[in-house]
Parts: structure tokens; sequence; C-alpha cells
């Protein structure tokens, strides 16, 4: 227990003295704000005769408690992976993993000490929320403070998912397939299936929910509704049933929610969620190398292997090459450089683009080939007709923008990940070398994704190209800013999965940079991105100009 309260303990320490969780508590502290003047409302969507009607609760400290919690769920399910992840990265980096490896600690000592320093992160993120809902109900709130209401369940509904998140993540940092991109990318994909099980409550009141269906509300969207639903019963007695929605809703109506006694299910339903940490973190150690490795991650992909696999030069040839004497040199001379022109910007834009291919894995190649090829089939089978352009618009068209994303997240961090920085900087093409590498992202994505402006202009829809245009412009202006400032793909990552996931899947129209929905083309919406990758673009421009001075 020593041993692993010193783990925790030390790693816990680490991460507080970061100054991106700092950004992050400030965050977290303005979504409290939020969540008690309103703008983040907690709102029941009534329709009765095609009108739309939304049923907020007023902001007693019972109401404020639950919007509170579901908030924190939602930050810890869909943030908090993020934040948690890269532990052992961080230890492989200072070289703390030699030191470990050499101790007499186990794996499963290790490992975790590290989960422990996930959920005390987690925790660290529901104290700065709770704090800053307190505050905030004291200027902004309605009726008495009171701190058991407000914050009970901001923790039952938070921190169970804190262990599972926790867990989750520390077991990705274990699998050196799922430590990156296509972790992120997966992970992204698990939550919207555990998410998918709240369609069994659409059009049901509480009663009528099945059993399974509330054992896996991993965030507690059916308690919430288990606990409120009579109250708003009383102000609107014919809703057929639905759960609530968490957003920026505008309350139109109000219903009065004071709290009372919660469901025994509710308690038991969260400590599952819970106890599904400990198989996660078994899985965990079971994965864990504990062996620190000295490889480069730059051989991998099947092709550097493939390469490095073919014969060069035959043993006899080196036998010879070895025992033949050097011949010797009265004299060097050197040629003045005049000039460092080595054949111009698009010699530069050749060489970001294979820079960008390199070492990917097979299935990447596999997948992007489908992606490019699949509208061009589309169109000359003759499958082109308005329903085929709808599916490839929802479908391939997101896909195919979201595929290049372990190039993209690489843009504006090769040069200082590989220690390359230096030279580009004091090269004669620092700033085109940063354009080169936008121009190669644009490349990468008209690669993977240049069948569907075909399909589109031979289906007869050249209005769509707005949506492509917005895609492959906006991703690579974002990787390359985002890049270049925090010089790391993180940022990049997670908000534009989040984006991804909001706008083009979910169709929220402001979101859809693509243009996936009607709606978000008649508002300009994937114009407005494009003019946004160029800002994003400047800024980009503007920090190599500031590396440069």
């Amino acid at each position: 227990m020593r041993r692993l309260y010193h783990i925790a303990r030390a790693d816990f320490l680490q991460r507080i003295r970061s100054r991106r969780l700092l950004v992050v508590l400030a965050v977290i502290a303005y979504v409290g704000y939020l969540v008690n003047v309103g703008q983040i409302e907690l709102a029941y969507q009534v329709t009765n005769a095609g009108a739309t009607t939304n049923y907020g609760g007023v902001n007693t400290a019972a109401f404020i408690g639950l919007k509170a919690g579901l908030t924190g769920a939602a930050v810890v399910l869909f943030g908090g992976f993020y934040l948690m992840k890269d532990t052992l990265a961080r230890d492989h980096r200072y070289n703390m993993d030699q030191l470990v490896a050499s101790s007499s600690v186990s794996g499963r000592t290790y490992l975790t000490g590290k989960w422990l320093s996930n959920v005390a992160l987690g925790v660290v993120i529901l104290l700065t929320l709770g704090f800053a809902t307190v505050v905030n109900h004291i200027v902004h709130g309605v009726g008495p403070t009171k701190l058991l209401p407000l914050l009970t369940p901001l923790f039952a509904f938070a921190l169970p998912l804190c262990a599972l998140v926790g867990a989750v993540a520390l077991f990705f940092d274990t699998v050196s397939r799922l430590n990156g991109t296509l972790g992120n990318i997966l992970y992204l994909l698990l939550v919207a299936l555990a998410l998918s099980t709240l369609a069994a409550a659409q059009n049901s009141l509480p009663g009528a929910i099945p059993l399974q269906s509330r054992v896996a509300d991993i965030m507690g969207h059916m308690s919430v509704y288990e606990l409120t639903a009579d109250a708003l019963l009383a102000e609107v007695p014919s809703y057929s049933g639905g759960l609530p929605s968490v957003g920026a809703l505008a309350g139109d109506q109000t219903f009065r929610y004071t709290g009372g006694n919660w469901p025994l299910w509710v308690y038991l339903q969260r400590i599952v969620v819970f106890i599904s940490a400990i198989p996660i973190l078994v899985a965990a150690t079971v994965a864990f190398d504990r062996t620190p490795s000295a490889e480069s991650s730059d051989s991998s992909g099947w092709i550097p292997r493939l390469v490095e696999a073919l014969p060069t030069v035959s043993d006899e040839d080196n036998s010879v090459r070895n025992d033949a004497a050097p011949s010797a040199i009265d004299s060097v001379s050197l040629t003045a450089v005049t000039d460092r022109d080595a054949g111009g910007f698009m010699r530069l834009v050749a060489a970001e683009v294979r820079l960008a291919l390199r070492g990917q894995p097979w299935w990447w190649y596999i997948g992007a080939v489908a992606l490019l090829g699949s509208p061009v089939v589309l169109l000359l089978t003759g499958s082109s007709s308005g329903s085929t352009v709808s599916s490839a618009r929802r479908i391939l068209l997101p896909l195919a923008l979201v595929w290049p994303i372990f190039v993209w997240s690489e843009m504006g961090v090769r040069t200082d990940k590989h220690g390359m920085t230096s030279l580009v900087l004091s090269s004669k093409y620092a700033h085109k070398q940063l354009i080169a590498e936008w121009v190669a992202g644009v490349v990468v994505a008209v690669s993977v994704s240049g069948g569907l402006p075909v399909l589109f202009i031979g289906a007869g829809h050249p209005e769509l190209l707005l949506g492509y245009l917005g895609g492959i412009s906006f991703a690579p202006s974002f990787a390359i800013a985002a890049g270049i400032w925090t010089r790391s793909g993180w940022l990049f990552e997670i908000v534009y999965l989040m984006i991804w996931y909001v706008g083009p899947l979910n169709s929220a129209v402001p979101a859809d940079f693509m243009g996936t929905t009607a709606e978000s083309v008649h508002a300009r919406i994937p114009l407005m991105f494009a003019a946004l990758s160029i800002v994003l673009l400047g800024a980009a421009i503007l920090r190599r100009r500031a590396e440069i001075q």
C-alpha cells in the first residue's frame, strides 16, 4: 500500500504541475458558471401540434445539482480520457520506465497507482466544477444554497465515470496500437455506442424503461429522468415520455424540482459503473510490458519494414568492400554554395507528402484506397440516385475526412518531434516549409476523398462541393495551427473529433463544416469554416515568424 500510494502521489503531482491543467480547470469553472445562469440547460422538449416547447427546471439547489451532475459526467466522459491518457508515455519520455523495470515494484502495483492518479485527476476536475456550482448558485440561484443537493449528484454521476474512464485510458496506454490517434478515434466510437442505449427511453415513461438499459446508462440520464419526471408531469400531464436534453436550450416554460429521496437502483447502478473499471484495469495489467523499449516508432508500418527487408548489398560485396584499402585523398575541394534553392516549392510539397504518408499501417492505405474508389464505383455502376448521393454525403464524406487524421495530427509537430526545428528555421524556406506542409495535408485529404466530388458532379449535385471544400480546408489548417502552437497533436485530435462527432455525425448545423445536411449548406456553414481555415493558417504563419525572430 505504501508503494501504491507513492506511485499515485508522484504521478498526480506531475500532472497538477502542468500549465495545461490550469487552463482546463479554468474552462471547467466557466462551465460551472454556465450551468447556474441557464446557458447550459436541462430541459424536456415537449411537442404538441407540431410546436416544440422546452420545459426547464427552476434553478433550485436540487435541480442545479442534477444539471451539474450530468455536466460533470459529460466532461469526464468526453474530455477526461484525453486528459488522463499518456501517463505511461510520460514515464518513457523521462526514462522513468527503466527505473520502474529495474525495481521490485510489480506491474500490477505500478498500473494501479497510475489508475488512482487518473481518478485523483478526475476528482480535482469535479471539485473545481463543484466549487464553481456552489459559488455561482449563491449569486444566481433560486432558494437556499444547500451543499448536499448541489454536490451529491455531481459525485454520484461523475465519480464512477472517473474510475471507468481512467481505467480505459490506462488500458489504451498499455496497448501500443491504441496508444495514439487510433485509440482516440476508437474511444469516441465506444462512447457513441454506449450512449446509443439511451434510445430505449425515447417515448417511454421511467417505469417502462427496460432494466438492462438502466444498468447501461453510464452518464446518469435515466436516473435524472426518474427523479424529475414527476415534477414535469405535474406541469404537463400529457407528456408521453422521453429523456431530458442537456445543452444550450432556451427554457420556454418551467417546472419546479425540489429534490427528495433517490431510488435504491440509482445508487446500485452507479456502483456497477464504478466496479466495471476493475476488469479493464486487470486487462491493462495483462497487456502491460514493463520492459522499456528503445525501438524508434519511425520504423512502424509495413512499407518501412518491407524496405528494410529488401536485400541491398550481398555479404560477399560487404566483405570485398571491407577488405579494400581506402584510397588516399590528397586534397578536398568543396563547391561554394551561392544559392540554397533545391528545386523550388513543389519539391518541398512532394517531400512533405512523402513524410506525411510514411510509416502508416497497411490497413490505413487499404481504407484510403477504398474511400477514394467507392464513390467512383457508385457513379460508374449507375447507382448515383438521390438516395445514394445522400448516403455518400452522410456516411462516406465524414469517414473520408476523418481517415487522414493520422496524418494531420503530425502537422506542425513533426519538425519538433524529430529535432529538425532549428534546421528548418535556419533554412531559406522556413515559411514555405510550413505552407508546403499545409498543402501536403490538403493533398492527402483530396487523395482519400477525391472520389466524392466526382460523384457529386456526375450525379448533378455540384452544390455539395461547398461542404467538401470546407472539409478539406478546415482540418489541415486547424491541425497545423494547433500543432505549431502547442507542439503536440492532442489539441487538434480532441477538438476536431468533437466537432466531427457533433456536427457531421449528429447533424448539428453550426458545427457541420462538411455540409452533410441541407440546412448547413443553406446557412453557408462550410463556407464559414473555409474562411476560418484562412485565419488558422495565418495564425500558424505568425507563429513561425515569431520562431524565426
